[in-house]
């Protein structure tokens, strides 16, 4: 896992547009998709993605039961379908 300070430095290189995306990665010790995933915001950092769960869902825990929504044998509440209700919630 990259840190938060190495991929503020790459956004920063990207933001100066001196160097390609190639010379970066070099320089940052990290690959060129990597670079390419910050340059496209395809790459949240690990604080957004805590963020992105909303502050309803409890972790699954506890014995495997069959979830009344999907049928799998998961710990509830089920996460599958908790993605699911997301997504058609979702504008996007």
């Amino acid at each position: 896992m990259i840190p938060n300070w190495r991929v503020a430095e790459i956004r920063g290189m990207l933001l100066e547009g001196k160097l390609s995306q190639r010379r970066i990665a070099e320089r940052a010790g990290v690959s060129r998709g990597t670079v390419s995933a910050i340059a496209l915001g395809k790459r949240p950092d690990r604080e957004d993605r805590r963020q992105a769960v909303p502050g309803d869902f409890v972790p699954p825990s506890g014995p495997l039961r069959r979830c009344p929504g999907c049928g799998g044998m998961v710990q509830m509440p089920c996460l599958l379908c908790h993605v699911r209700r997301l997504k058609r919630s979702s504008p996007h």
